[in-house]
């Protein structure tokens, strides 16, 4: 999630609480930036402090989302306030993919599940609120768009324990590590929310990867452009930036970092490793920390040239 940002900006956030760069998509309205909390928020969560992460996560949001839902979303939050939650869930996840209602209905689904006692559901459901936002709209689009034009980098990836996280969730599979974490090793974990979050890429967002259906070849042909760590794990959805990185291949226009990271791409460092290697990660000890620059070049894809980069 790290956004490129320099420590000045980030305190400009935190110091004087305000939205950054306010726009507006279609009726519902997003935010384009971080909102207030949002670092805090995440910090919480990956500490599994879940409590706190609620309350720093959720606060802004409900700023955002004080207007009127769409129409489509008023129906599904009537339900839940209704009482009706098992009907409101369906309509609110259908939502998800929604490019006015992606946030909001992640906001509203963690409110359900915040009334249903379910907080760790709930607090995923606020991050993933204000991930949409920070985001700025961006949309992952699976590692065949990476693959047309970064073949080398696709096959060094391919070698690396990220490409094949996925895999250790299928039973049989890591038998000896599950074991010693107390987990079964003969279960089927990749239907487990929990696990998905670190062993997908863009689990629960937008274009990321979602549960497929049985039968539903179109969405398992989707959740296995997304499945282990792809680069959108590492350096963010790419619907926004990679029309530039586009006409770099094709057209050799040179480009500087600042503009991709502009449109959304992460500046890979310790904020975007820690999405998954902190405290909710099962094999962290209780005083973990992740320390970047001992692992950042540790069983990571083959670097090449970037010929075209401005060099700022």
């Amino acid at each position: 999630m790290n956004r490129c940002l320099t420590k000045r900006n980030i305190l400009i956030v935190v110091g004087i609480h305000c939205f950054i760069a306010v726009i507006i998509f279609g009726q519902a309205g997003q935010a384009s930036g971080a909102l207030e909390g949002y670092e805090q928020g995440l910090n919480y969560y990956e500490r599994n402090e879940i409590g706190k992460a609620i309350t720093a996560l959720k606060g802004p949001l409900a700023k955002v989302f004080a207007e009127p839902a769409t129409e489509e979303l008023q129906k599904a939050v009537d339900l839940a306030m209704n009482g009706k939650a098992d009907e409101a869930e369906k309509p609110l996840l259908s939502l998800f993919e929604s490019e006015k209602d992606a946030a909001r209905a992640r906001y509203e689904l963690g409110l359900l599940y915040e009334k249903q006692g379910k907080l760790d559901a709930a607090a995923t459901m606020f991050r993933n609120a204000q991930v949409v936002i920070a985001d700025k709209g961006a949309v992952y689009l699976g590692i065949s768009s990476c693959k047309k034009c970064h073949f080398k980098l696709y096959r060094s990836w391919k070698k690396t324990k990220s490409a094949k996280s996925f895999e250790s969730l299928k039973p049989g599979v890591a038998a000896e590590v599950k074991t010693k974490l107390k987990f079964d090793p003969r279960k089927d974990y990749t239907t487990d929310p929990k696990c998905l979050e670190c062993h997908t890429t863009g689990f629960g967002l937008p274009g990321g990867y979602r549960i497929p259906e049985p039968g539903d070849t179109k969405a398992a042909k989707r959740a296995k452009e997304n499945v282990g760590i792809t680069c959108e794990g590492c350096h963010g959805p790419g619907s926004n930036y990679t029309p530039v990185l586009k006409n770099v291949m094709f057209k050799k226009q040179k480009y500087a970092q600042k503009e991709l990271c502009d449109l959304g791409m992460f500046k890979v460092g310790a904020r975007v490793c820690s999405k998954c290697h902190n405290s909710r990660n099962p094999t962290a000890e209780t005083d973990f920390h992740f320390d970047f620059d001992e692992y950042k070049n540790k069983d990571t894809h083959e670097h090449f040239p970037l010929k075209y980069r401005i060099e700022e």
